[in-house]
């Protein structure tokens, strides 16, 4: 009897960490934040030669947060003003541009953060001509941002952000020379987030 006990309770130590084990859950593999916005945009572009003039649109951009403190960010917004100086004609600005997200500061309600973008854009309008007249130009270029903004959480998914941006841009003057431009830029916008799951699974909370 003492025999058969002898290697049965070294055999039922040994399996009772394996069987312990077996019994935690593994945990899910996760991945990164993803938020996805849309909103008004307004836009105060200088003419050369010329003024500033207001101009306003619509904004959406996708962002991925891959850490805590860092993301990227692909954003598109398109501005338009109509009948610009009187001449009956409109000028938009389309620009495109992708870049990095920092983060300073983020809490369940309040998200701060920092963004560089570059991209191209698309520029319509008139432009002084020199002779009391004006001319339709239409350029295409670079373009390039920096700025920030912050956000405030109303739910698990939803959030409400604005933003401030120092837009760069390219434009032509009175001699059909290209220009690089300074632009103003703010938005507001409803941002949707969800976190997504390597596994397939996904909800409405950040990391």
């Amino acid at each position: 009897m003492t025999k058969k006990l002898s290697w049965k309770l070294p055999l039922f130590l040994l399996l009772l960490p394996a069987s312990a084990l077996a019994q935690v859950p593994l945990p899910t593999g996760s991945g990164p934040s993803i938020s996805a916005s849309l909103g008004y945009s307004y836009m105060s572009m200088p003419i050369p030669s010329a003024t500033r003039i207001d101009m306003n649109g619509a904004a959406a951009s996708v962002s991925v947060d891959f850490r805590s403190r860092f993301g990227a960010k692909i954003d598109v917004d398109y501005d338009r003003t109509a009948n610009v100086f009187g001449t009956g004609r409109h000028s938009d600005v389309l620009t495109y541009m992708l870049g990095p997200l920092f983060y300073p500061m983020r809490n369940d309600r309040w998200t701060v953060y920092l963004q560089a973008l570059a991209g191209g854009s698309r520029v319509t309008g008139v432009v002084p001509n020199g002779t009391n007249g004006f001319d339709t130009a239409y350029t295409q270029g670079l373009a390039w941002a920096f700025g920030g903004g912050i956000e405030r959480r109303i739910s698990p998914s939803f959030a409400i952000r604005t933003e401030f941006d120092y837009l760069h841009t390219t434009f032509t003057d009175s001699t059909a020379a290209f220009r690089g431009q300074n632009d103003l830029r703010l938005t507001g916008s409803l941002v949707y987030s969800w976190a997504w799951h390597w596994q397939g699974r996904h909800d409405g909370r950040r990391f």
